[in-house]
């Protein structure tokens, strides 16, 4: 019998590569922050093209709104689809691989889905451009060239909105005991994805290489799963949103979608889970998305809303178009404090008022197409 490892041919040489433990945890993690191809492989949704880009190691995590960053995710990822992947990572030697780290991912998962605001994931981009020596346009543009940056960040948006996130263990051996749990959460668990990679190395004097496997892709996970990547279109945005809302919210997405077809430049449409499309009017001459459009689930508890990107507008420098849009805004009362937030985080917090909240006020659609004149070139 052959021993026990990998036989790699280089010429008319065959070398033995055996399967070497990690002497660290961190070994593992540097691994996968360098060779993020690794963890890309088939999704319970899709093949095995999938593309990722590290955002960050030991990512924050707050546990309020505005918060201070409580916990410490090991990896955070986004995929070419523009879903954000948590990664946690244990070897097998480690105790708390068994029962500790689920309890430790879905608290993260949980806390980053209410608490993570789109601009704490940017700046963590930029640190990570930074200290690569690159830029934010180069990294994206290897992860979807064929993307506009801002619908790009759109798409996180609403996918993180939405709790469309991918949750992966990474271990050079899983114990049979998480592997079961990965495929059960992974089966009940949607739009959210949870998924294990053992990725065990082989070593040799001049070689490493990695081996993953993917656990949690069941025929039962993949049933469960409707394909949410695909583009929203106009047609099947209003079908959506015509079932999810309410006669007058649906006549004020209408009045929207109408706004920028007569001064706009372009409506920009989700890849998320959940329905959405971002307007984008000229600002100081460059096209700018102004706000974004979410129809939500279908699920009664949750309700669609507008999301106001008073940030991007802020980098055209001009501070007085969102004073004078913000003097329009605050009389919606539903906004005054998001506003104030938003303000006081130099409007790298996105405000968002829910489709209800608008048409509960008469005065406010009004309102909403003021402000937004305010913003953009006349």
């Amino acid at each position: 019998m052959g021993a026990a490892g990998i036989f790699l041919k280089l010429g008319d040489e065959l070398t033995l590569l055996k399967e070497t433990p990690y002497d660290s945890e961190d070994i593992l993690q540097e691994a996968l922050a360098k060779f993020p191809e690794v963890l890309a492989g088939p999704t319970t949704e899709g093949g095995g093209d999938a593309r990722l880009m590290l955002v960050s190691r030991e990512m924050g995590v707050p546990s309020t709104e505005q918060g201070p960053s409580n916990f410490s995710l090991d990896h955070l990822f986004i995929d070419h689809e523009c879903v954000p992947v948590l990664v946690e990572v244990k070897r097998a030697s480690d105790t708390r691989i068994r029962r500790e780290v689920v309890g430790q991912m879905l608290d993260y998962a949980a806390n980053a889905v209410k608490h993570w605001p789109l601009s704490l994931i940017r700046q963590a981009l930029d640190r990570r451009a930074s200290d690569d020596d690159t830029s934010v346009e180069e990294l994206l543009a290897e992860l979807r060239p064929d993307q506009d940056p801002e619908d790009f960040w759109n798409a996180v948006e609403s996918n993180l909105m939405a709790g469309r996130v991918r949750m992966v263990f990474v271990a050079d051996a899983l114990p049979p005991e998480l592997v079961r749990v990965i495929e059960f959460l992974n089966e009940q668990m949607n739009p959210a994805e949870v998924l294990g990679v053992e990725l065990p190395q082989f070593v040799s004097a001049a070689s490493v290489v990695y081996v993953p496997r993917v656990v949690g892709r069941t025929s039962a996970a993949i049933g469960a799963k409707s394909s949410s990547g695909a583009q929203w279109t106009r047609e099947s945005f209003l079908a959506a949103t015509r079932e999810r809302c309410t006669r007058q919210e649906f006549q004020f997405v209408e009045t929207l979608l109408a706004d920028i077809q007569s001064r706009g430049v372009k409506l920009s449409w989700g890849r998320g889970a959940t329905p959405g499309v971002g307007g984008w009017y000229h600002v100081e001459g460059r096209p700018t998305a102004v706000w974004v459009l979410n129809a939500n689930t279908e699920s009664p508890t949750t309700q669609a809303y507008l999301v106001f990107y008073l940030g991007d507008i802020i980098d055209r420098k001009v501070p007085d178009r969102i004073d004078a849009a913000v003097a329009h805004l605050e009389q919606i009362e539903s906004l005054k404090h998001k506003l104030e937030e938003a303000r006081a985080s130099d409007w790298r917090r996105y405000p968002s008022i829910r489709l209800a909240e608008v048409v509960a006020d008469p005065r406010a659609a009004d309102i909403v197409l003021k402000a937004i004149t305010e913003l953009i070139d006349s």
